[in-house]
């Protein structure tokens, strides 16, 4: 069972300012940008598609990796679920500047291919939005924002690591994160390397925009658990939590899922489920068949609930890439049967 969440976002509500030329090359004396939210970046969000390096059909990251589509023009920070957004999860200036543009009222949701159309035709892919200008012609884009969170105004001066909104699903965005764009001279810019699109993947000659730096990940498991029944995906986008019991005699089947960001395909994926004896439970082996943003699965099967086995179930979803090299180690999760 999968999920596939790729889409052209396209970013049409800011303009640049006029007069500027567009053939200059990046600056290396520019600022440095810091991370762009209050989060734990590998831990409660995940950089989930880098810029595209390549002005061909055939999209590349800085690192000649696929996490990253045609045309991306900027980084895409998520979060783990809909829950997040509830809760709330800052979005900062990455650097200091004075605020031109901004953009609040468009509705948090996971759109329709109806409601995509809309929102580009209307001009509203960015959905909620702020562009910061930096001085010497360096801006920078915030995108997605939660409906209802902006905090700043045109004209306001603002410092590297001021709130200026929250994470959101606003506009065109198929799953909860914040769209991050950076731009020099009108050219944009891969804050990764410094370069402007068409420059390829994979050049030694970079000048790295963030401080501190972001270490490149080309993929992340960011939420693994189980269900008392089959696990639904619909569910795990709005809470992606897992109990911690479970009451066996209601148990009529028992689930372990797991979701990753950034599959390529290729990717072995090993899921197993351990009873507390230590015998297997459940298990499955998978192949990924397309590259893609990211990707459900789920093992499981059904149970008499009054005979299980009381005790730790653990499931273990483990990720191989490129032959035998383990890149991600394993996930564990256990849930008690009362």
């Amino acid at each position: 069972m999968r999920c596939e969440m790729k889409f052209r976002e396209s970013i049409y509500i800011f303009l640049l300012a006029a007069g500027v030329s567009f053939g200059q090359a990046a600056a290396a004396d520019g600022p440095r940008f810091s991370f762009p939210a209050v989060c734990q970046l590998g831990v409660s969000c995940w950089a989930v598609n880098y810029f595209d390096t390549d002005r061909t059909p055939a999209a590349a990251d800085f690192r000649c990796g696929a996490q990253t589509y045609d045309g991306h023009n900027g980084t895409d920070f998520a979060v783990r679920d809909a829950k997040a957004i509830e809760q709330g999860v800052n979005v900062v200036a990455a650097a200091g500047g004075t605020v031109l543009r901004v953009r609040d009222g468009v509705m948090d949701h996971e759109p329709t291919k109806e409601d995509l159309a809309k929102v580009l035709a209307d001009n509203k892919g960015c959905g909620n939005g702020v562009l910061i200008d930096h001085g010497d012609n360096w801006q920078s884009m915030y995108c997605h924002m939660k409906r209802g969170s902006i905090a700043v105004k045109p004209g306001q001066k603002v410092l590297s690591g001021d709130v200026i909104g929250q994470i959101g699903q606003s506009g065109a965005a198929e799953f909860p994160h914040l769209h991050f764009g950076v731009t020099y001279a009108g050219k944009d810019i891969d804050p990764f390397t410094g370069l402007e699109a068409g420059t390829g993947c994979g050049a030694q000659n970079i000048t790295p925009r963030w401080q501190p730096s972001i270490a490149y990940s080309p993929f992340a498991l960011y939420a693994a658990g189980f269900a008392p029944g089959a696990a639904e995906y619909g569910q795990i986008q709005k809470d992606a939590g897992t109990p911690a019991t479970m009451r066996g005699a209601d148990l009529r089947a028992l689930s372990f899922w797991m979701v990753y960001f950034g599959p390529a395909r290729g990717d072995r994926i090993h899921m197993e489920v351990t009873a507390p004896d230590g015998s297997v439970f459940a298990k499955r082996d998978i192949v990924q068949d397309k590259t893609r943003a990211r990707q459900f699965y789920f093992v499981g099967k059904k149970v008499d609930g009054k005979q299980m086995l009381p005790g730790l179930y653990t499931g273990k979803a483990t990720l191989v890439r490129e032959g035998s090299e383990v890149l991600t180690g394993e996930i564990a999760k256990t849930v008690t049967l009362e």
